[in-house]
């Protein structure tokens, strides 16, 4: 029996991330996100320019990782990374924060690295209409770290000024989890900022679609989006979806 999907407002993020992508699979990524009307595509920062470009005048937003996959990156690289991205037409910015000082317990230090990317890339303070509000989502990397350093991660970013807490790189470990999905909904909430979570790293199909979302994801990100949408719309075997949303 399908099972059907508790929410109609969820934003996808087509990824493309690998060394080797092609100038013709970037392409295809972007041609892909038009076709499904997802919300972003995410790629490195070689890539931005060539997306932003194929994507103007749709709606749709282009992510550039930071710091990634690591994200031991030094600060100052992480600024430089920043600006360019912005520069080239990133709307959004998937920052890896320095996890090995959230495991260290050097909780300061992690902060300022977010604090310093969300600084470089010219978001406007509250209430400031001046500046491109871009969107900041901080990846845990969570595969990586105890229940309560995930806790402290997520602290640490929604003070810093995230938009999003994600989960994992999918390159380092195992991906999201439906356990990590909720606690990191729950801390959120409990903070207060408006914070949401993005679920990504090893959600491959539609089953681990629901369950992500089921567990508090309101942004999933997967190189496998279109098969994903395909079966939660009906055009493949999979899962139900409710009154025809993604």
């Amino acid at each position: 029996m399908a099972t059907p999907i508790p929410t109609t407002d969820l934003e996808w993020n087509h990824t493309q991330l690998a060394l080797t992508a092609t100038e013709t699979q970037i392409d295809t990524l972007c041609s892909e996100a038009i076709k499904h009307n997802f919300a972003t595509v995410c790629v490195r920062s070689n890539y931005v320019s060539r997306a932003a470009a194929r994507l103007k005048g749709t709606g749709i937003g282009v992510a550039c990782v930071i710091g990634f996959h690591e994200g031991t990156n030094e600060v100052a690289e992480k600024i430089s990374e920043t600006q360019r991205a912005v520069a080239d037409g990133a709307s959004e910015l998937d920052m890896v924060i320095n996890y090995p000082l959230v495991k260290a317990g050097k909780y300061t230090a992690a902060y300022e690295d977010v604090l310093a990317v969300r600084k470089a890339s010219g978001s406007p303070s509250e209430g400031d209409t001046g500046v491109r509000k871009v969107g900041l989502k901080v990846i845990l990397e969570t595969s990586q770290l105890t229940r309560e350093q995930i806790v402290a991660g997520c602290v640490i970013s929604c003070l810093a000024g995230a938009d999003f807490v994600k989960t994992s790189t999918g390159f380092n470990g195992a991906g999201a989890s439906v356990e990590n999905v909720a606690l990191m909904r729950y801390v959120c909430e409990a903070l207060g900022k408006g914070v949401k979570v993005k679920a990504s790293g090893g959600v491959r199909t539609a089953e681990d679609c629901v369950n992500m979302i089921r567990a508090g994801a309101e942004r999933i990100g997967a190189s496998a989006g279109v098969k994903i949408v395909e079966e939660l719309s009906g055009n493949g075997p999979g899962v139900a979806r409710e009154n025809g949303g993604y």
